[in-house]
């Protein structure tokens, strides 16, 4: 039985907790949490440049080849780009990972405790001068002011976006110790009441995908986004002169699929809850 068929069987309220039992993504104190956020390893850099025409273009997802990090007991597929439970210990994704991350509560990624996440994709605006030379093309091209916007156009129910600055999302100086004035994990695109259009600061920004699979039923599932990527103004206006000059990237990401030793455990939770439920039907009716 897959997990599709599983979870049709369970009443919602009860399918939640059920997987949450099986896979340790319970709300309570973890016994210790991880101690390092995740990083952007291995990187998927998506160039986003200036053609000839003044038109905006970048590589599609399809184009990337997977990663094999000498770290890594499996490489890592490009597209699409996976959603991992856990990090090793130096925050790098472990494919291997069976049961969520355990986060400190008191830190600003605790908003990924129980949720698959990436951090892989990365927009890019290449390397050394290179994107400098392109806020410059920019401006020169379209005028002072003129900055390069995305928005999300459309993405599948249950995909958070959140800002990530540096290695670790949370300081430029690619360490893990908090820069308030970073931002770091505060929600973009449409996620946690956000605007959907971000204006992109021509760094190499490799924000964090995350997904409430318990919520969304999304085990082995494939969450989608696509963006409109495009020069405005300072309040994300699309310029005039910069019509048609957009590119529309769509990039995905592949939910894990449990374990089979985790659907006998999620079955044992099943059976759990399914208890608990007829004793207290019991006991209102005593």
């Amino acid at each position: 039985m897959n997990h599709s068929s599983i979870a049709k069987l369970m009443r919602p309220s009860l399918a939640s907790a059920a997987v949450a039992l099986a896979l340790g993504g319970h709300a309570g104190v973890a016994s210790a949490y991880d101690t390092n956020p995740p990083t952007w390893m291995p990187m998927v850099m998506s160039q986003i440049s200036l053609g000839a025409n003044g038109g905006l273009q970048m590589p599609d997802q399809n184009t990337f080849t997977p990663r094999c990090p000498s770290w890594s007991s499996s490489c890592f597929s490009s597209s699409p780009l996976p959603l991992t439970l856990g990090v090793f210990s130096n925050g790098n994704p472990n494919l291997a990972a069976t049961t969520f991350a355990q986060w400190d509560p008191s830190q600003p990624w605790a908003v990924l405790q129980n949720k698959a996440f990436s951090r892989e994709f990365g927009w890019w605006g290449g390397s050394g001068t290179a994107p400098a030379t392109l806020k410059s093309s920019i401006e020169t091209t379209y005028g002072a002011g003129a900055s390069i916007w995305i928005e999300v156009l459309s993405q599948t129910a249950g995909l958070e976006t959140y800002k990530a600055v540096g290695k670790y999302g949370v300081n430029a100086n690619n360490t893990a110790t908090v820069d308030p004035l970073a931002g770091g994990y505060t929600g973009i695109f449409g996620t946690a009441g956000s605007a959907t259009k971000w204006q992109w600061d021509y760094m190499m920004d490799h924000n964090i995908y995350a997904v409430d699979l318990n919520a969304t039923n999304g085990w082995g599932k494939t969450f989608t986004a696509t963006y409109n990527v495009y020069v405005g103004d300072m309040y994300g206006n699309e310029l005039a002169a910069a019509a048609g000059k957009n590119t529309i990237e769509t990039w995905a990401w592949a939910a894990p699929v449990p374990e089979p030793e985790t659907y006998a455990m999620l079955l044992a939770g099943l059976g759990l809850m399914g208890t608990i439920a007829r004793r207290r039907r019991n006991a209102s009716k005593a």
